[in-house]
Order: C-alpha cells, then structure tokens, then sequence
C-alpha cells in the first residue's frame, strides 16, 4: 500500500510529465503557468477535503 506521500508524489510526476508537454507544443510559460494552477487547486482540495483531527470522547 502506498502512503499519502508516495500517492502525492505520482500525481505530481505525473502532472510534470504533462505540463511539460504542454510547455513543448505552446510554450514554456504556458507550461508552468498550467503546473502552478493546477498544483494549487490539488493542495486546496486536499486542505478543505482532510478530515480534521478526531473528537475525543470519553471511554466507558
């Protein structure tokens, strides 16, 4: 099983691979333009979507 880093690692290789595509064919502002974004709407995701911490209840 793969942890949260090694998860987020691929994507963001994956993504690279991508934009960097990108940057080929259009350029290579549009390229890391596309990566920045596209970075950040993953981190805000995962931010807002992470469960926050548990709450603690008392033991019987």
């Amino acid at each position: 099983m793969m942890s949260k880093l090694g998860e987020r690692f691929l994507i963001y290789a994956a993504l690279a691979v991508l934009c960097a595509l990108t940057a080929a064919v259009v350029g290579t502002a549009a390229g890391l333009w596309s990566f920045v974004q596209i970075v950040a709407v993953i981190e805000i995701i995962y931010w807002i979507a992470s469960p926050g911490e548990k709450p603690q209840t008392r033991g019987w």
